[in-house]
């Protein structure tokens, strides 16, 4: 089987050794990416790009966390390559797939470059989970509005902005 999806998040999943935070947010991301893909009517190789990377796009915290004690974007800049190939690899997805998820992974916290929709979607998906995961929804949700370019990505981050 090629491009074993369920594999790959199980995979990543138990990497985060029972972190709640860390596992909840790779299911939350996973799942808005999926849900905007869907909604964007992203071709099957695109939503399989999209989800593989939302799965991934924080694997290098823990390892950085535990190797630099801080899990910053140049920490996980080194890291995340090696650790990506890996999980891919073992998930046996296809080497064309391979450096386009490696990009999204790398690029998930640049907001000023184009690398298509589903860099935009893996984007809008983090940062909502953020807003969620912040204690001040609606001033995070305002923050970070101007990244949002998706008909669904913005209707999401809207309904928090409005919620009381």
């Amino acid at each position: 089987m090629m491009n074993d999806e369920s594999q790959l998040l199980l995979m990543a999943v138990l990497f985060k050794n029972g972190h709640p935070r860390r596992t909840q947010h790779i299911l939350k991301v996973y799942s808005l990416s999926k849900l905007i893909g869907e909604h964007e009517n992203l071709s099957p190789e695109k939503q399989q790009l999209l989800c593989a990377a939302a799965i991934l796009h924080d694997i290098a915290i823990k390892l950085c966390k535990e190797k630099y004690g801080d899990a910053c974007q140049e920490n996980q800049q080194i890291e995340a390559p090696s650790l990506v190939k890996h999980f891919l690899n073992t998930c046996n997805y296809l080497p064309s797939y391979r450096n386009t998820i490696l990009n999204l992974v790398l690029n998930h916290h640049n907001y000023n470059i184009d690398q298509g929709i589903e860099h935009q979607i893996l984007i809008e998906a983090d940062l909502l989970v953020n807003c969620f995961e912040d204690e001040s929804i609606q001033k995070k949700a305002l923050e970070v509005y101007p990244y949002f370019k998706t008909k669904i990505g913005i209707q999401i981050l809207e309904k928090l902005m409005k919620n009381e």
